[in-house]
């Protein structure tokens, strides 16, 4: 290593301790009570001090742990309403078939990654606790392969991110740095780094700052993700799109070129990770291929408290009254089992000679006890003394305690699935609902982590699958299909270009497919139950949407006794062939040489009529035939009127009524001129 890069190092390590202190140091408090929230959650409801005090007197301590039902409402409900990314095309560029593509390429990296588990452990931890983690990664496809794929992998340790505390979003996409820290022991650690220095870890020269990185049994290795700036050269091309020469080959870089429109300087930033100890750079600097740090965050509830954030999940609020409800409960319990142990008002003179199984009366099942007759003695029997009644106040605090929780959670006896007043199953879903909306903030979180995510993946799928490559994408309803992406045409266009085009994400929560198929059954089993007549043609849809085995075996037998016309999901009707493009030439020729002789013959019949005096006639037979042409033959039962031609007779073009002269306002008369005679030529004759 060059003194050049040990001083670099040296800086490098020096500026990550001092921020990860400072990320220690703003987190400290919120990490503290997150601490305890885990472990309330986990059973440990009491004092040490206490609980302990109890233990030594023989006194019950017991927990009645109602903190995992509370949680598991909020996580059953994220469970159930999946949230689900959907990818949106942005600009002019971007194509909503690569949009769908991209959607499915997500649901696959989703399904191949376990995702759901990955959100369920970031959600179960912002519910508990108020803060919660899961990451991107990417890995070569195979072990034999080239081809990269992305992964989405759980952080199941809520403490094991630190963030920039300057980071002001909930889901810290506006950080600069982070860190993932993991707490190995020395052993482990030289197994892993078998080239790592461990030399100087013991000794009692170590700074403070070092200190805390490197103990005697553990040492802290951590993930240093941070963004460096950088400035892009930006050409922008004829097409519109915009490249970064630095991104391209050389030989792209020499094509595009000549036919770059304008440049400009931008200032932007990679995004880098080291893995680092306090006092060596393990590996690193990796170039992350994306724009986003890779980690995501789910947080709970967040309150800001001046310059403060204050994180909790469920549990923090509800630790006082479940304390409340354990010590009641305990006491109830004390009370109740000191009942039979009630002790004993003898004198010595009584249970002299038997002192030893009088001793153990209130620990063993005796038959019977002897005793001694004491004329001395106000009472000559011995006598048990009452044990004090039950105290109401015990329950009825312990039934407080009970709502105490309920309010502060918003999670009330409905909602946990308890009967209540309501009957309809429209009020008994409006009231667990009432439930759903309390705790509807951790929901909406972690739609906005995986939103995030979503992002995240947008922007690193086109650099991960960034050549022509098969990839396997998954519909709504997990039906996969292989689709070829980056595929160049002869053309020289791409088919299904993941690289081209800006693309947006939004998130959608609801029911998974399986769970809408089951309330699709449901409710057309309730429509045939409302409309019986409408079970004979339906019944196809019905069955398709059931679980069982053979179901759309039956929707197939249903579907054809459907009657003619109602199926409209059948194959299309088959579209006629195009027509030859010879036979449609030759049909064209023929209907201008047509056209041709009709036109011939027209102009031979007006050369006639003006040599014979007839051309009038000619031209007010032609006129009339093209409005026949127009309106229709005539009527052959109407009366010949001014505007109709007669019959002709003899059938010639020349032997056709003329329509009457023009009135003396312009307008034609209703009938022949008293002026103008018809003469059987056709000819007007004054």
């Amino acid at each position: 290593m060059s003194e050049t890069s040990e001083t670099d190092n040296r800086d490098l390590l020096r500026l990550a301790r001092e921020r990860f202190d400072r990320a220690m140091d703003a987190e400290r408090e919120n990490r503290e009570q997150e601490l305890d929230d885990l472990k309330f959650r986990a059973g440990e409801q009491w004092d040490d001090a206490a609980a302990q005090a109890r233990k030594d007197a023989g006194r019950p301590c017991l927990t009645i742990n109602r903190m995992g039902q509370y949680v598991r409402q909020v996580t059953g409900d994220i469970r159930l309403n999946k949230p689900s990314i959907k990818v949106r095309p942005v600009d002019d560029r971007a194509d909503p078939a690569v949009a769908k593509i991209l959607t499915g390429l997500i649901r696959h990296i989703e399904a191949a990654s376990d995702a759901q588990a990955a959100y369920s452990t970031a959600a179960e931890a912002s519910a508990t606790c108020g803060e919660g983690h899961f990451r991107i990664i990417t890995d070569y496809a195979d072990d034999d392969a080239f081809d990269q794929d992305i992964r989405i992998r759980r952080i199941t340790n809520p403490f094991a991110v630190f963030w920039d505390p300057a980071a002001t979003e909930l889901t810290k996409e506006d950080a600069g740095w982070c860190f993932v820290v993991d707490e190995m022991g020395v052993e482990e650690f030289k197994a892993a780094y078998p080239g790592a220095d461990t030399s100087g870890w013991d000794s009692a020269e170590l700074t403070d700052d070092l200190r805390s990185w490197m103990t005697g049994e553990k040492v802290r290795v951590a993930e240093y993700w941070l963004k460096e700036p950088v400035t892009r050269t930006l050409w922008l091309l004829p097409d519109g799109s915009v490249v970064a020469p630095e991104e391209m080959t050389e030989e792209a870089r020499a094509t595009v070129e000549p036919m770059v429109q304008r440049d400009r300087k931008a200032q932007s930033h990679r995004v880098v990770q080291y893995i680092l100890t306090g006092d060596q750079v393990l590996s690193g600097p990796h170039e992350w291929p994306g724009r986003h740090i890779p980690i995501v965050t789910v947080v709970g509830e967040e309150i800001h408290v001046a310059n403060r954030a204050v994180r909790h999940g469920v549990v923090r609020w509800a630790k006082d009254p479940q304390r409340m409800l354990n010590y009641m409960r305990s006491a109830s319990a004390e009370m109740i089992a000191l009942a039979p142990k009630a002790p004993w008002l003898v004198t010595k003179d009584q249970i002299k000679g038997h002192e030893a199984r009088w001793a153990v009366a209130n620990q063993e099942n005796l038959p019977y006890l002897l005793y001694n007759i004491d004329p001395k003695s106000a009472s000559p029997l011995p006598k048990r003394v009452d044990p004090p009644p039950m105290q109401g106040a015990l329950l009825q605090e312990a039934a407080l305690a009970s709502d105490d929780m309920k309010s502060v959670t918003g999670i009330y006896d409905a909602a946990l699935g308890a009967r209540s007043n309501e009957t309809s199953g429209r009020a008994i879903m409006a009231r667990q609902r009432e439930g759903d909306v309390g705790t509807f903030v951790y929901v909406d979180n972690l739609s906005r982590a995986i939103g995030y995510a979503g992002r995240i993946l947008v922007d690193l799928i086109p650099r991960i699958f960034d050549t022509q490559r098969m990839i396997r994408i998954l519909g709504e309803d997990e039906a996969e299909e292989l689709m070829q992406v980056n595929v160049m045409l002869p053309d020289g266009t791409v088919l299904n270009d993941l690289t081209r085009g800006k693309y947006d994400v939004v998130v959608q929560t609801g029911p998974s497919f399986s769970t809408k198929r089951q309330e699709a059954a449901d409710s057309i089993l309730q429509f045939v139950q409302a409309v019986p007549q409408a079970g004979g043609v339906i019944g196809d849809l019905l069955a398709k949407n059931m679980d069982w085995p053979g179901a759309e075996k039956m929707a197939e037998r249903l579907k054809k006794l459907l009657p003619p016309g109602i199926d409209e999901e059948g194959p299309p009707a088959p579209q006629p062939p195009p027509p030859d493009p010879k036979l449609l030439a030759e049909a064209e020729l023929k209907a201008a040489q047509a056209d041709g002789v009709k036109l011939d013959n027209a102009e031979k019949q007006l050369a006639l009529a003006a040599q014979t005096g007839q051309l009038e006639a000619v031209v007010a037979q032609l006129v009339r035939e093209q409005l026949m042409q127009i309106l229709g033959p005539p009527d052959p039962s109407a009366q010949p009127g001014p505007m109709q031609p007669a019959p002709d007779p003899g059938g010639g073009l020349f032997n056709a009524p003329m329509p009457p002269p023009p009135s003396p306002g312009g307008m034609p008369t209703g009938g022949p001129s008293p002026g103008f005679n018809p003469s059987p030529t056709g000819m007007q004759q004054p």
